[in-house]
C-alpha cells in the first residue's frame, strides 16, 4: 500500500465494491480474502514475497486471486483512499483531480416511477438504454408510438458526473470490477442510463467495407453493409461526428509515432464537439460538460416529448410470452433506499438491449432457448503498453481519443490490432500496472505524468461464450490466432512509442519486459516478440481488457446458424426483437457503438410496418 494513503479507509472502500459484486463473485472473494488471513498477518516483507509467489504462480487460481486483490486495493487506494476526500497521492504523482469547470446543470430526462403490480400499457418496450436501446427507442417515439424503456441501471446527468473514479460503481457493470470467470480479462461495460455511450471514449466508426462483406457471408442476409448505409447517414447526422480540432499529448505520441515511421495514420470521428477541452479526459466517468452526444443526451429525451416513458433502476426480470408471442415484460424496480416494486409493462413489440452481456440470459429467462444463445461471444481483446517521456503526457487530460492506426490491422487477411491511446487516470492505472514490490509499483505511478497509453485493438476471429443465467460469467480465452495477431500490434505499438521519442517502454506482464530507446533496433525488436511470444496470453499472465462485448444472439438468414432473424425477430417468436452488439454475427474490428445503433435503428424501422398489424389484433 502507497505510504501516502489510510489503509483503514482503503479497507473500508474495498468491502464496500465487495458488496456489490454479484452473490457468487462475491462468495469468491471472500473466500480468497479468508485464505489470505492468516499470510497477511505476517511482517511486511513476507506478506510481500507472498503476494509476489501468487503473481507469478503456474497455478491459474493463484494467479486469480492475485489479481482480484490486486485490483481491489490498489484502484481503491489511488482513486479515494482518504477520509477526507481528497487522495493524498494525487499531489506525489502530479495528478490534479477533478476539474472546478464542470457542469451544474441538470440534463436528463423526465424519469417514471412504478407502482407496486402496477400494469403499464404501451406500444413498445425496449430492455436496455444505450447504443442499441436508446436508438430503437428515438426510432419508435418518432413514429408515434408509445414506447416504454427499462434500464437496470441508475440515472446520472451532467451534474452529477463527478470526474472522481469512486463513481465508477455507478456507471460500470459489476460496479466496475466485471471480468471473465478466472479474472483474466477485465471487461468495461456501462450500466446507466444511457448504457455504455454515457461512459464510452466517443469513437464512432462504421464498420470496414471489407468486414461488412464477411458479415454478409457470414450472417447469410444479402445486401446487409448497403442496407445499413442510410442508418450510418442519419445517425452521424443526429450525431453531428467529426474528426477533433486537436490532438492532446496522449493521441500525439500515436500520430508523430506513426508519421515518422511512415505507417498510416487517421484522425478519429467522434460523436462529440471538435472543440472538446481538457476535461474531455475524464470522459469515461461520464461527460460533465453535457457535450458528448450519448443516448443519453441525443435520442432518450424524445421517447419523454414523445408521450412515452423511461423507468431507470428497473431491471426486466424476464419476458412474458404465449405461444409465441410476447405480451410484454415482468420487471422489478429499486429505489435510493433499496426498496423494489414489481410491475409489468404490456406492449405488441418487445426489444431486447440490454447488452451482449445481458441479452441471452433475458431470453433465456423468458423461457426462449437456442443452441447459440450466449455463444459466439467476441470481446476486442486489447493489450497495452506505457511509453514514458522527458516532458509531460498528463494522459488524464484533453481530448479523450482522437487518433488511430490501421498499420497493424489487417495482419491475416481482415484480422490484426488497431492501434489506439486510452485516458487513464490514477486507480486505473494503479490497478493496472504491474506489482513486483511496493517501491517498483510507486516508482511507476510516479511516472505516469510522463507516460502515453498505447493500446492494441485486436479483433478476435475466436470467440468465447457466457452462462445463460443470473449470473452471465464469461467464459473467454485468446486462441493461438488472436493472440499472434495481438502480440504483433503489441510489438508495433513499441515501434511507434519510440518513433515519437519515448525513453522506454514498459509492458504490463507481471514480471514486465523494459525496453530503452537506446537498445532498440532491429534485433531487438525480434527478440522483443519472440520473447512475447514465449510469455504467452495465459490468464493473469498480463491484463488483458474488454471495452467491447457482441454477438452472443447473433443474427442470420438461417434458424440453425443464428438465434436471431434478418429483421433482428428472435427465430420462433413473432414479436420479439434484439437490438443491441448481440446481432453481430462476427467481431468488428472496429469500435462498435455506431454500428450497434446503425442496427438498432434498423431493425425498429423494419418493425415499424408489422408494428401496426400487432397492435390490431
Amino acid at each position: 500500500m502507497p505510504p501516502d494513503v489510510e489503509p483503514e479507509h482503503v479497507t473500508a472502500a474495498m468491502l464496500e465494491s465487495i458488496e456489490k459484486l454479484s452473490p457468487k463473485r462475491r462468495a469468491e472473494v471472500e473466500t480468497l480474502l479468508a485464505l489470505l488471513s492468516a499470510p497477511m498477518r505476517l511482517p511486511r516483507a513476507a506478506r510481500a514475497r507472498v503476494l509476489a509467489a501468487m503473481a507469478g504462480s503456474p497455478v491459474a487460481q493463484l494467479r486469480s486471486g492475485f489479481a482480484t486483490l490486486k485490483r481491489l486495493s490498489l484502484f481503491t487506494a489511488y482513486s479515494d483512499g482518504s477520509a477526507s476526500g481528497e487522495n493524498r497521492t494525487w499531489k506525489r504523482i502530479g495528478y490534479p483531480g477533478p476539474r472546478d469547470d464542470r457542469s451544474t446543470q441538470a440534463t436528463l430526462p423526465s424519469l417514471a416511477w412504478a407502482r407496486a403490480d402496477e400494469s403499464i400499457e404501451a406500444d413498445v418496450v425496449v430492455i436496455g438504454s444505450g447504443a442499441g436501446g436508446g436508438v430503437a427507442a428515438a426510432t419508435f417515439a418518432r413514429s408515434g408510438r408509445r414506447v416504454v424503456v427499462l434500464e437496470a441501471g441508475g440515472a446520472y446527468g451532467a451534474a452529477d458526473f463527478t470526474q472522481r473514479e469512486t463513481s465508477i460503481p455507478n456507471l460500470y457493470l459489476d460496479a466496475g470490477l466485471a471480468s471473465s470467470h478466472d479474472v483474466g480479462l477485465s471487461i468495461l461495460a456501462g450500466a446507466a442510463l444511457g448504457g455504455g455511450t454515457t461512459v464510452n471514449w466517443s469513437t464512432s466508426f462504421r464498420l470496414p467495407t471489407r468486414i461488412a462483406s464477411e458479415w454478409q457471408a457470414e450472417s447469410g442476409i444479402d445486401g446487409l453493409g448497403a442496407q445499413l448505409a442510410p442508418h450510418y447517414d442519419a445517425l452521424e447526422a443526429d450525431l453531428n461526428v467529426l474528426p477533433c480540432s486537436r490532438h492532446n499529448p496522449n493521441n500525439a505520441v500515436l500520430i508523430d509515432g506513426c508519421r515518422a515511421l511512415g505507417l498510416h495514420a487517421a484522425e478519429m470521428p467522434r460523436n462529440a464537439p471538435p472543440d472538446c477541452g481538457d476535461g474531455c479526459g475524464y470522459c469515461g466517468m461520464g461527460c460533465a460538460y453535457d457535450k458528448k452526444n450519448s443516448t443519453l443526451k441525443r435520442f432518450l429525451p424524445e421517447v419523454v416529448t414523445n408521450g412515452g416513458a423511461i423507468f431507470a433502476g428497473a431491471r426486466a426480470e424476464r419476458i412474458l410470452i404465449e405461444g409465441t408471442r410476447a405480451t410484454g415484460v415482468a420487471a422489478v424496480q429499486s429505489d435510493a433506499n433499496g426498496t423494489e416494486r414489481r410491475f409489468i409493462v404490456r406492449a405488441p413489440i418487445v426489444v431486447s438491449a440490454a447488452g451482449a452481456l445481458r441479452t441471452p440470459g433475458l431470453l433465456a429467462r423468458s423461457g426462449i432457448a437456442h443452441p447459440l444463445l450466449g455463444k459466439r461471444l467476441f470481446v476486442h481483446p486489447v493489450f497495452s503498453i506505457t511509453a514514458v517521456f522527458e516532458r509531460p503526457i498528463e494522459p488524464w487530460q484533453g481530448p479523450i481519443q482522437t487518433a488511430y492506426s490501421d498499420a497493424f490491422n489487417y495482419r491475416s487477411g481482415n484480422y490484426g490490432s488497431k492501434l489506439e491511446v486510452a485516458p487513464i487516470h490514477p486507480g486505473f492505472a494503479a490497478a493496472t500496472l504491474p506489482w513486483t514490490s511496493a517501491s517498483a509499483h510507486a516508482r511507476n505511478m510516479d511516472e505516469l505524468k510522463r507516460s502515453a497509453i498505447l493500446i492494441a485493438l485486436t479483433r478476435d476471429r475466436d470467440p468465447g461464450r457466457i452462462d445463460l443465467d443470473d449470473e452471465a460469467a464469461v467464459r473467454y480465452a485468446l486462441s493461438p490466432f488472436d493472440a499472434e495477431n495481438a502480440l504483433w500490434g503489441l510489438a508495433g505499438a513499441v515501434d511507434v512509442a519510440f518513433a515519437a521519442g519515448a525513453q522506454k517502454v514498459r509492458t504490463l506482464h507481471t514480471a514486465p519486459l523494459e525496453l530503452r530507446a537506446e537498445d532498440w533496433n532491429p534485433a531487438a525488436r525480434t527478440a522483443f516478440a519472440a520473447r512475447l511470444r514465449a510469455l504467452g496470453v495465459a490468464p493473469n499472465r498480463q491484463p488483458l481488457f474488454s471495452a467491447h462485448q457482441m454477438g452472443t444472439a447473433t443474427m442470420g438468414s438461417d434458424p440453425a446458424r443464428s438465434v436471431v432473424d434478418a429483421q433482428g425477430r428472435v427465430w420462433g417468436y413473432d414479436n420479439v426483437f434484439v437490438a443491441d452488439a448481440s446481432l453481430f454475427p462476427q467481431s468488428s474490428g472496429v469500435n462498435p457503438m455506431l454500428t450497434i445503433m446503425a442496427l438498432a435503428r434498423r431493425v425498429a424501422t423494419l418493425a415499424l410496418e408489422p408494428a401496426e398489424t400487432l397492435a390490431a389484433t
